[in-house]
Formats: C-alpha cells, structure tokens, sequence
C-alpha cells in the first residue's frame, strides 16, 4: 500500500442470471468496442443508478426540510414548554 493515505476498493463479486438475448447485446456492445468488457458495462449501469438513487434521495431530503418545524415548534403545538 502506498502512503497516499487512500485505502484501496474493496470489492464482491456478483453472479447474475440474465436472458440469452441480453447476453447476446451485451455481448455486441463489447465487441463494437462500446464497452471493454461485460464487467464494465454491468458496473457502470449500477453506478448511474446508485447515482441517480443518491441524488432522488438529497432532492427528498431537501423537500422533507422545508416541511418540517423544529422540535421547539412543535413543543409548543402540543402546550409542551
């Protein structure tokens, strides 16, 4: 390990069942050169959905904020002081 002070990936492996026609495009896109790999391509697919989960999730926090009143606030709604 280097001392750059970054720990490495740790990483699991994935075994996934897919249809013979997925297999047979996603074994198409490799060899147009679209992807290195099968790998590749299964890894960026769930990258942009763990993206596109964390940023739905921080626009619904952001929302959420918005509506909600602090506990002080609501104390006082329940005669709580």
């Amino acid at each position: 390990m280097s001392n750059t002070g970054i720990m490495p990936t740790k990483t699991k492996t994935l075994n996934v069942r897919i249809t013979e026609e997925q297999y047979e495009e996603l074994e198409e896109l490799v060899e147009r050169g679209d992807y290195t790999s099968k790998a590749e391509f299964i890894r960026e697919i769930i990258r942009e959905r763990v993206d596109d989960f964390s940023r739905f999730l921080h626009e619904k926090a952001e929302k959420d904020r918005d509506e909600h009143i602090s506990i002080e606030e609501y104390g006082e709604t329940r005669g709580l002081e």
